[in-house]
């Protein structure tokens, strides 16, 4: 794609009509510039739709003039019109239309064209390179009117990784998504949301399992994420993601239960799917293969010491789901559970004398049981603690780099002062440590790595009885009171105290440092 694809906008839409008989010699068809309707382009139509239409990237949208009333014709205007694209109609004959298609079907065979689209995915790949070596998950591409920011987010935070022209952005976004993905549905179209997943060849060269695209259209122009998946060797245990002790030998129960549905939830990018390889990778160990771990994944993210099956792409979760019961499996893991289907199959998969591990998007331990009953499923099913035998919740928080954090008593006075009092009530302030200016240790970036905190809730009658009877949130005072549940915040907390988590990110992520109190309190006083 060239520069001078991306339409500036103009002072206002206008449909004037320009008649055919006023084109002169110069204004040749072949000479037109970019057709941004052709295949490909960033407002692609239908073949039908390229007989009577063709808009290029001066601003022309040549019509057939018998076809300026047409219904589909001036559909695609108001489309137009709606994403605020200025244009002026030019009347033209159906050849004409043609000649334009044509002339841009030679101009993308020659090798200029080629050339200019491997040179944009070279481009591409030395990005995903330089943000996997930075220990990037993701890379933004924010596409303005002028100027493409580009960011990496890097053990959770995003920081700024430069800035190309909006011409260049929409060229490297068109190539990744056009000529680097091999699940694309359709071409690029900056106007739509779009998910795809880059093509195998791209990312084995620079050591990633995977790498998947999704996109947005943004008011001054398109967002595309592209999310990196690589495996970190540095965490192959349950102690290097970050689990307590306590915690990690409540998993071990869960995940040797000879049946049972046990969900392993938090928002996203809280690790879901790294905890998951890890324990399954532990299990399929310890089993040493007598044991039949099955996976229906969109996509895979990690590798696994199991047999990894991608869910189809005309196949529905639920049909996923029925299709992996009948190959004989001993586990059962599914990348996530999305509504009731997906949910009636995983706990099917449980009922049916198979443990069945998957994931949820919800923020604490006891809410994901409600998430379920709110699916719609039977909550005699849900509150059966020998089905739903567990749930474990999680977040990732940054972990401050030990060479220059700064200790909190030092900046007292840089804190909000609710901060300072929730700090004085449950911690040791000097103990307690900020977010550094960054030094060779960290890149610059105060922070190093990320860790787990978390809440392992095991079902039992007496919790599942008050859930049922009293709701989520006496159930997880319950759960706290009775059954010493150790809550995310009490985690956190543990981790402040501990100078590894600045106070102020881990409020951001997790929550008030007191809301475990503050809702106890509250309790109370109703």
């Amino acid at each position: 794609m060239q520069e001078s694809a991306v339409i500036q906008p103009i002072a206002s839409p206008t449909r004037e009509t320009l008649p055919a008989n006023q084109l002169t010699e110069s204004e040749s068809f072949i000479s037109a510039g970019q057709v941004l309707t052709a295949a490909g382009g960033l407002w692609e139509v239908k073949p039908e739709l390229r007989q009577l239409c063709a808009l290029t990237d001066s601003g022309l949208l040549y019509v057939s003039a018998q076809h300026l009333t047409d219904h589909f014709v001036m559909a695609f205007m108001d489309r137009l019109e709606r994403a605020d694209v200025a244009f002026e109609v030019k009347s033209s004959s159906m050849s004409e239309i043609q000649a334009l298609y044509q002339a841009q079907s030679l101009e993308a065979d020659s090798p200029a064209s080629a050339s200019n689209s491997t040179q944009r995915q070279l481009e591409v790949i030395s990005l995903m390179g330089r943000a996997h070596k930075a220990g990037a998950s993701d890379i933004h591409f924010v596409v303005g009117h002028e100027i493409t920011r580009i960011f990496f987010r890097i053990h959770g935070l995003l920081s700024d990784a430069g800035e190309i022209p909006s011409s260049k952005g929409i060229e490297l976004c068109s190539a990744l998504y056009n000529s680097m993905c091999d699940v694309a549905k359709e071409h690029y179209q900056p106007e739509i949301s779009q998910d795809a997943r880059v093509s195998r060849k791209f990312v084995d060269q620079l050591g990633l399992f995977g790498a998947r695209v999704s996109t947005r259209p943004l008011v001054d122009g398109p967002l595309m994420v592209l999310r990196l998946l690589s495996d970190d060797k540095s965490k192959q245990t349950m102690e290097d993601l970050g689990f307590l002790p306590v915690q990690i030998a409540q998993i071990k129960r869960l995940c040797r239960l000879p049946y049972g549905v046990n969900f392993i939830t938090g928002p996203t990018g809280s690790g879901k799917s790294k905890t998951l390889q890890v324990n399954l990778n532990l299990l399929a160990k310890e089993t040493r293969g007598t044991r039949h771990i099955l996976t229906v994944e969109d996509p895979p993210e990690y590798p696994l010491l199991a047999n990894q099956s991608p869910k189809g792409s005309n196949e529905t979760w639920e049909q996923a789901i029925a299709n992996s019961m009948r190959l004989d499996p001993d586990i059962l893991m599914y990348g996530e559970v999305r509504d009731l289907a997906s949910c009636i199959a995983a706990f099917t998969g449980g009922l049916t004398g198979h443990l069945v591990l998957s994931t949820l998007h919800t923020n604490n331990a006891v809410a994901s049981i409600q998430r379920v009953v709110d699916m719609g499923m039977d909550i005699s099913l849900v509150c059966d603690p020998a089905l739903l035998t567990g749930v474990v919740n999680q977040s990732l928080l940054p972990v401050l780099c030990q060479h220059c954090r700064k200790p909190a008593k030092d900046h007292v006075h840089d804190l909000e002062p609710d901060l300072v009092a929730r700090l004085q009530q449950h911690t040791n302030i000097q103990d307690v440590y900020l977010l550094g200016d960054g030094c060779e240790f960290c890149r610059m970036l105060g922070v190093t790595t990320r860790t787990v905190v978390a809440e392992v809730l095991i079902s039992t009658h007496g919790f599942m009885r008050i859930f049922r009877s009293h709701g989520a949130g006496e159930a997880r005072n319950y759960w706290v009171n009775e059954m010493g549940g150790i809550t995310k915040t009490a985690h956190t907390l543990e981790k402040v105290r501990g100078g590894l988590i600045d106070p102020r990110m881990a409020e951001t992520i997790v929550g008030p440092l007191d809301f475990d109190s503050y809702i106890l309190e509250k309790k109370h006083a109703g």
